[in-house]
């Protein structure tokens, strides 16, 4: 480590080690929404630094959804990825409330004498959203470990059915709870989310929801394009978790879950779900993660269960760390290019760069290629691979720059093109007659350099004009050739030499020359005439 980087870490340190001393321990006890609040306002306020407490928004009874965002690593690096985590989407299943609290405690509070935490602050933006339905919680049972009071809104609405699906119309209503993660992801590019929910032991992967002619009973798995990458992150939550991975059920009626994983919709199908809709509409992977038997377990159980989830947590984290990112470029002013379309071959999603050019996706090791496309500019497509982790080594991804060239724009005719050879005008000499000319398609820009345009036929037409069409190009007619027809007191004579530089001239002076009033005589449509 380098000296300054050394004294600036110590120094953090010591400002972190003050801070452990003015925030006191968190009692593992569940917290109120103003309980909760008041935490993430101390923690917000001593841990400046290295934390961001921000809201996206109300619950239907105004009570504010926060979200701690905790990361060390400079607001101007680039490629720094964001994860989130989600709990209490259903009000009543609690646990994952107070697990994520510790988590935030535990990450201010281990910044200096923890290498994982460390590592993943440095190179990680962590959100944490410890309750999404604060509503449903406040009129929740403790000890309740079936369904109960709680689990839906303030307006008797289940949020995890509630988001917009891809596979059926969701005839739910939006909640505000809803719109509120629908913005945020809009806002922000989340790369890795999970969601803890309670009642069963299991990781979740998508999808959760089918096409309805393709109901069967029983349930079968809905595959993702990226079924890989979700068995992956769902299996390393599993086999981290002491217990999760045995598959065993919490209760004698309950389905047993092959190394603690399920596909959503082989378990049961729903529709609304918020892990799809991360997914399919901003190519966000989501996980949901069933973490205690009981919904709402007695606080007693909750030491337990963060030590049961917190080393879970920490290895599915860096697993945003595995795979390819990249910066997306204007290969001619350098500048970033936003919302460039990418999409790994052979994969059916599509994700997008940031409006800093970024963009992050989770692989497993093996080759790959990248295609990459944006308005304006020439598609591309690079190979790429990705390298196994080494054994007790962090995971590194493989970085791509994209250069993206501009496509060059030629004018171009289209294959029928009328010239005037009897014009609206008083007095017109057979050269100018040439410079009355439109298109009776389109007359533009193209990205296409061999658009045909070598050879042209020549028709009579009405009011006085010629009609010129492209012609199949054959070795007799390949030597120039001239052609002259004429009509009334105007004249035509197009020598087929140099055809493409000369329709470039004819339409560049036609459009220097005619009035505007005159264009609406010779145009068929409107749109060529500007």
């Amino acid at each position: 480590m380098e000296t300054g980087s050394k004294q600036l870490w110590l120094l953090t340190c010591l400002y972190l080690l003050m801070g452990c001393y003015v925030v006191s321990a968190l009692d593992f006890q569940y917290h109120n929404h103003s309980a909760l609040t008041q935490y993430m306002q101390e923690i917000s306020k001593t841990y400046r630094n290295m934390t961001n407490l921000y809201s996206i928004g109300e619950s239907l009874l105004k009570r504010k959804l926060w979200v701690l965002e905790i990361s060390t690593a400079p607001m101007d690096k680039l490629g720094v990825p964001n994860v989130k985590l989600i709990a209490n989407i259903h009000g009543n299943e609690a646990a994952g409330r107070e697990i994520l609290l510790q988590l935030i405690q535990f990450f201010v509070t281990n910044y200096c004498c923890n290498d994982t935490v460390r590592w993943l602050l440095n190179n990680t933006r962590i959100h944490i959203l410890p309750s999404l339905n604060p509503d449903g919680f406040e009129i929740s049972t403790e000890g309740k470990c079936e369904l109960g009071l709680g689990r839906e809104n303030a307006r008797h609405v289940d949020l995890n059915r509630s988001f917009p699906d891809y596979f059926q119309n969701n005839t739910q209503p939006r909640q505000r709870e809803t719109e509120a993660v629908i913005d945020w992801l809009t806002r922000t590019t989340f790369v890795l989310s999970a969601s803890l929910h309670g009642g069963v032991l299991v990781a979740n992967y998508p999808y959760e929801n089918v096409m309805e002619n393709n109901m069967a009973d029983p349930y079968l798995p809905s595959i993702s394009p990226d079924d890989d990458v979700f068995r992956h992150l769902a299996t390393t939550y599993a086999r981290t978790h002491p217990t999760m991975h045995l598959g065993l059920p919490c209760h004698d009626m309950d389905k047993r879950f092959e190394d603690g994983i399920t596909n959503g919709a082989a378990w049961y199908p729903i529709t609304g779900g918020m892990q799809d809709y991360n997914y399919i509409y901003h190519g966000c992977m989501e996980i949901t993660l069933e973490i205690s038997c009981c919904k709402y377990p007695f606080a007693q159980e909750l030491p337990k269960l963060w030590e049961e989830n917190k080393e879970a947590l920490l290895n599915y984290i860096s697993q945003v760390h595995q795979g390819v990112r990249g910066y997306v470029f204007d290969n001619s002013t350098q500048k970033p290019i936003p919302g460039a379309s990418l999409k790994i071959e052979g994969r059916d999603s599509f994700f997008r760069t940031t409006p800093r050019g970024e963009f992050w996706r989770i692989l497993l090791p093996g080759s790959y290629q990248l295609q990459v496309n944006a308005p304006g500019y020439e598609p591309q497509e690079i190979e790429f691979t990705v390298a196994s982790p080494k054994q007790g080594k962090r995971l590194i991804p493989t970085w791509l720059n994209v250069s993206m060239p501009a496509v060059i724009k030629r004018m171009v005719v289209s294959h029928e093109v009328l010239v005037a050879t009897n014009p609206p005008v008083t007095v017109m000499d057979d050269a100018s007659t040439l410079h009355h000319v439109a298109s009776q398609e389109t007359v533009g820009l193209t990205e296409d350099p061999t658009a045909p345009l070598s050879n042209i036929d020549l028709t009579p037409t009405s009011m006085g004009m010629v009609k010129l069409s492209n012609t199949h190009v054959t070795d007799s007619d390949s030597e120039p050739q001239q052609l002259s027809l004429s009509e009334g007191r105007g004249s035509a004579v197009v020598t087929m030499a140099s055809m493409t530089s000369r329709m470039v001239l004819l339409i560049t002076t036609f459009l220097n020359v005619v009035p505007i009033s005159c264009l609406h005589v010779f145009c068929n449509y409107n749109a060529c005439c500007v």
